[in-house]
């Protein structure tokens, strides 16, 4: 009987915790829908007193310019994440499974680019790109966004919990380096590429300081970039609601389509034994 109580009460809190984690995607969908044009909000006046479309049929009225930021997004989106899941688990795969003079040395030395912060590297980033023509070019965007450093430790620990008797056997019957890497690696780490994938995607797809410094005219905008343009010239609480909605739809696809290997792509290999 008392294990019952806590089972109730502890499905009672989660219920509850639930709720509260929702309560701001309800409220951005409701206000995306509010057919009534509010500047401001309170947590009493949040819910739509009608309901419209208005709010996505502004949106979209901006026709090829919204066409083009979302080209802009899918291109610098999904490029860098095929790239990536790809150069990050070769890349783990040496620094998990290789061993060669001075492994560590470069490991630590990527580890520690980790701790530099995105933003102290703009400007001399910019000098670069500028120096390489990039500026206002996806080239900005694909090529240093080809491999990052921490899924690359991600796909590390992850196929180091792959048995070495499993690469051995296929070294056996005579397989090579890539062949192992192809047939055997990939198909393992199946959990972690799914889950740097969702996170590379997210990452690129949410990218807002890069766009805006590196592009200079407005086709060359993503879609974050340009629904905050818009929301610029029309700062209602319901055109930012509607640009979350829109912005949010196609991160949830993708994690919808990844969410069978994403919990065992964060857990495996943090545990040994």
């Amino acid at each position: 009987m008392k294990k019952r109580i806590l089972n109730f009460f502890f499905y009672v809190i989660c219920i509850l915790l639930c709720l509260i984690f929702l309560f701001p995607f309800v409220v951005m969908l409701f206000g995306s829908l509010d057919g009534e044009t509010k500047y401001a909000v309170t947590l009493t006046s949040w819910f739509p007193t009608q309901f419209s479309l208005k709010q996505y049929q502004s949106v979209l009225s901006v026709g090829g310019r919204m066409s083009r930021w979302v080209l802009n997004s899918v291109i610098i989106s999904v490029i860098p994440t095929i790239t990536g899941v790809f150069l990050d688990a070769l890349l783990g795969y040496i620094f998990a499974k290789k061993r060669f003079p001075g492994r560590q040395l470069i490991f630590w030395y990527f580890m520690a680019a980790i701790m530099v912060p995105y933003q102290a590297t703009i400007v001399s980033n910019y000098l670069l790109y500028s120096w390489l023509g990039w500026i206002n070019t996806y080239w900005a965007f694909l090529i240093p966004g080809m491999w990052t450093v921490l899924y690359m430790f991600m796909m590390r620990q992850n196929i180091a919990a792959i048995p070495d008797a499993l690469l051995e056997a296929a070294r056996i019957d005579g397989a090579g380096e890539w062949r192992t890497f192809l047939q055997i690696v990939l198909p393992v780490s199946k959990p972690g590429l799914s889950t740097v994938a969702i996170f590379s995607f997210m990452n690129n797809w949410n990218n807002f300081m890069g766009p805006l410094i590196f592009t200079t005219s407005e086709k060359m905008y993503n879609l974050v970039v340009g629904l905050s343009s818009l929301n610029q010239q029309s700062a209602s609480f319901n055109m930012q609601m509607t640009a979350g909605v829109i912005t949010f739809i196609p991160m949830f696809l993708v994690y919808m389509a990844f969410q069978k290997y994403f919990v065992d792509g964060i857990t495996v290999g943090s545990v040994k034994g």
